[in-house]
């Protein structure tokens, strides 16, 4: 596993941050940073990866020989106590100021971004300035403010008990020490997601005037709305929550030179949360189509799924989609590719629960991850993806690229890709998704007329190297020496 290129202090030409994906971590969005390196081998790049402590630390992907991994950036590595000092440091301004920037329904994003600066500009002093005891009065001057916020959209700001207030004040806490993180040289900011992947971009831009790009694959404002929607859930955790995707969202797209959705899906939501129209620039997902004739479909009557184990996938679907075809179709097979997504362990065993419940066996197999996302599906009959939120899925790309037909809901891109060419159905809707299913099990010719059609799709609309093409000018014209000087 290469650690890429050699230097310590030279200049890469790009800058990629990811946030809890590449290079630890397999998946749709992984692969397309991978196909991004290899696909301009020409340019230096330098990887910076926001991580948990659940993810691996040895990285799941080789890198190219002209891209270098830093050092991650380990988020909520402990949940230590924040003692009280006596003392006020020059700081105890930035938490009050980095919560009313950021969580206020129109807070400021000059304000956000000066704060962030004096946590890069005194790294050693942050946790100090959250431990004092003028920071936490005014924490507690600047909620009381928040409390009294009722904004025509965003609605009233609940009233947080002291739990709340400590949760939120840590979580901003690891917001700023996320800004103090040191950023190296670069020529250009390349952000994954428009949440906490953008802190370091934010302020480095800030600091340098670098060109910022993002490159949007699932909205993450609404992934934020979607996890924190269950009725059990506080409406004060949930404010807290979808207010700091929010706010982390609206300065990404702030800051950012070039908002690339991969999906015109998102324009919508970019543009709701004030993004410049002038800055979007869809960039859609590719991926390269297979040499010669596809492979016949094996006849086994397998159905493969690919992707994380995580909620948004939402698997349980997928399992009792699984029990009802099988009902109809005795002798099918499900296969599911994906690895457990970081901190999802109790999704991951209540999946398993309710496959002992249904009864599925070696009808249903988790398989994990895998290298070959293609080859997986090449072995399937029908593809099928039960998300609740996508942007554009590589999984679905992958299936139409080896002419498989897919069954898909119809969630972000996915019914832009799948318009004519496969199969969709509302989120949650198990019997539509497995009555489509069986469909396509029971009727192999008319799976196979849409699988070619789907191959013809993505070589005319989803071509990988159109897509590496787009990124290729769109960095170069940052990179160019008129552009430099």
């Amino acid at each position: 596993m290469g650690r890429g290129r050699k230097g310590a202090t030279d200049r890469s030409d790009v800058l990629m941050i990811t946030e809890g994906t590449y290079p630890y971590v397999m998946g749709g969005v992984s692969t397309c940073c991978h196909q991004l390196l290899a696909g301009i081998p020409e340019l230096r790049w330098d990887i910076l990866a926001l991580v948990t402590p659940t993810h691996r630390t040895k990285p799941a992907y080789d890198l190219i020989p002209n891209a270098r991994l830093l050092p991650p950036v380990v988020v909520w590595e402990e949940r230590s106590r924040l003692t009280v000092a006596r003392a006020d440091p020059a700081g105890a301004w930035v938490p009050a100021t980095i919560l009313r920037s950021l969580v206020s329904w129109g807070g400021s994003m000059a304000r956000l971004t000066e704060a962030l600066l004096w946590c890069r500009s005194n790294p050693r002093d942050v946790s100090r300035a959250f431990s004092s005891s003028g920071a936490w009065e005014a924490w507690h001057e600047a909620v009381d403010d928040l409390s009294r916020e009722d904004h025509a959209d965003g609605g009233r700001f609940p009233d947080l008990d002291r739990y709340q207030s400590a949760e939120l004040y840590r979580t901003i806490h690891w917001i700023a020490r996320v800004a103090a993180a040191p950023t190296p040289p670069t020529r250009v900011l390349h952000v994954t997601a428009a949440g906490w992947a953008g802190i370091p971009a934010i302020v480095h831009k800030a600091l340098h005037g670098t060109p910022l790009v993002l490159t949007e694959h699932g909205v993450y404002v609404r992934e934020a709305y979607l996890a924190w929607s269950k009725p059990a859930i506080d409406a004060g955790d949930r404010t807290i929550a979808t207010r700091v995707a929010r706010g982390l969202a609206r300065a990404v797209y702030h800051s950012a030179d070039i908002v690339a959705p991969v999906t015109n899906f998102n324009v919508t939501w970019e543009r709701a949360l004030g993004a410049d129209e002038h800055k979007i620039r869809p960039i859609l997902n590719g991926i390269r189509v297979p040499e010669g004739e596809p492979a016949q479909p094996p006849g086994t009557r397998i159905v493969t799924s690919v992707g994380r184990i995580d909620p948004l996938k939402d698997v349980k679907t997928m399992l009792r989609v699984a029990a009802e075809v099988v009902r109809l179709v005795p002798d099918c097979t499900f296969v599911h590719h994906g690895p457990v997504a970081p901190g999802q362990g109790d999704y991951n065993a209540a999946c398993r629960r309710l496959h002992k419940e249904l009864g599925l066996g070696d009808r249903f197999r988790f398989e994990g991850p895998t290298r070959d996302p293609q080859g997986a599906v090449r072995k399937a009959d029908v593809v099928l993806l039960t998300s609740i939120s996508e942007g554009l899925p590589m999984a679905v790309l992958e299936a139409m690229s080896e002419a498989r037909p897919v069954v898909g809901t119809n969630v972000g891109g996915v019914p832009e890709v799948l318009g004519g060419v496969g199969l969709v159905a509302p989120p949650g809707a198990v019997h539509q998704l497995a009555g489509s299913v069986a469909f396509l099990l029971k009727n192999p010719a008319t799976a196979h007329e849409l699988g070619l059609l789907g191959r013809e799709r993505v070589a005319q609309d989803y071509d990988g190297g159109a897509h590496i093409e787009a990124y290729r000018d769109l960095f170069g014209s940052y990179l160019s020496p008129v552009a430099v000087a």
